[in-house]
């Protein structure tokens, strides 16, 4: 009876060891989720590599955001997981770098170079005009960026 005992405590623990990798992949959002993938162009070329695409939940205000690379390339990632909430976006994109702590107003002569790079609408969810939305499953994201 103890042989049996032991024999079955490593079976548990690998149960338990199973459950919590599972676990870790779930999301944790309030609904149906997708993955988000894409590449943000500007005159047919990419952004500048670091350029952070921000995605905001129309409805709940929840965040998800993808770093682009050399090519322009980004997915969009939410509460650390690659999972998005389903629904509709408002869209920005915020160039590398970083203003002067007191900048009240990002102008064309008080932000970084990398800035210059992007149209200026695009800096802000309100002045953007860009908008997405997720669908379950997979999304690709052909952002295009325009004067």
């Amino acid at each position: 009876m103890l042989y049996e005992a032991k024999r079955a405590h490593p079976v548990a623990v690998i149960a338990l060891v199973v459950v919590g990798i599972c676990g870790c992949t779930k999301s944790n959002l309030p609904g149906p989720s997708g993955t988000v993938s894409g590449t943000a162009t500007y005159q047919n070329k990419p952004i500048p590599d670091g350029s952070t695409i921000v995605m905001v939940h129309n409805e709940t205000g929840l965040i998800g955001t993808g770093i682009t690379n050399g090519s322009g390339a980004f997915q969009v990632r939410m509460r650390e997981s690659p999972q998005v909430l389903v629904g509709e976006y408002t869209v920005y994109v915020r160039p590398p770098g970083e203003p002067d702590a007191n900048v009240m107003e990002f102008k064309l002569d008080n932000v970084p170079p990398a800035w210059k790079l992007i149209p200026k609408r695009y800096w802000m969810s309100h002045t953007s005009g860009e908008a997405f939305t997720v669908k379950e499953g997979r999304n690709m994201y052909g952002l295009v960026l325009h004067e």
